[in-house]
């Protein structure tokens, strides 16, 4: 069964495409492709509509040209971003992952990944119990489906179409991942130095 990964940079609240900021070796989006890439045959970056040309030299610039980089025209919610990206990518599995988090563990990925060999989606939820819908696991050809026959804009209405979903509970996701790396997120450039901080911590290196 082929696998995809998708990552979705679109830009974020707090400062707008923080993910083409430098940690460490690399701009903060690539350690997040490649860590995809550990797990799938295939990887794909969407990002904003305008905004393919400064993603593209930074791929080629550092060596990263297997990544197919992609423009979302319709940016403002997730299930038009997930419609939009699922008919960009290839494999019956698709693993997504937000272009802000380089320390998700390619263990976490891969797992997502075996779990929705035999499922419509593996979705995590975060802290405060909402799903994380952009670091999950989805059958492409079920959730297409499942977002043309609803027109609400609502994943949770959207999943409720799917008939196999299995849902990671943080407690579980913390087992897994002690650490909750797969939680940081840079928003801001000034995350960058508190990630630095946390990898010494941790006596890790990207």
């Amino acid at each position: 069964m082929k696998t995809s990964g998708l990552v979705i940079a679109l830009g974020y609240s707090s400062e707008s495409f923080v993910e083409l900021n430098m940690l460490g070796e690399y701009p903060v989006f690539l350690y997040a492709i490649r860590n995809i890439g550990e797990v799938a045959e295939e990887v794909v970056l969407a990002v904003s509509r305008g905004t393919i040309d400064a993603y593209n030299k930074v791929v080629s610039e550092y060596g990263f040209d297997d990544c197919k980089i992609v423009e979302i025209n319709n940016s403002n919610n997730i299930p038009t971003i997930l419609k939009e990206g699922m008919y960009m990518v290839h494999g019956e599995v698709v693993i997504t992952s937000p272009a802000n988090a380089p320390l998700i563990p390619v263990d976490i990925l891969a797992l997502l990944t075996e779990l929705c060999e035999k499922r419509d989606a593996v979705l995590t939820r975060n802290m405060k119990g909402d799903v994380d819908w952009l670091l999950s696991a989805y059958n492409r050809r079920s959730l297409i489906e499942a977002i043309e026959a609803i027109e609400q804009e609502d994943m949770n209405n959207i999943v409720e179409r799917l008939r196999r979903v299995m849902y990671i509970a943080h407690s579980t996701m913390k087992d897994l991942d002690p650490m909750l790396l797969s939680s940081v997120r840079i928003t801001r450039a000034s995350d960058i130095q508190l990630v630095e901080k946390i990898l010494v911590r941790i006596g890790r290196k990207l």
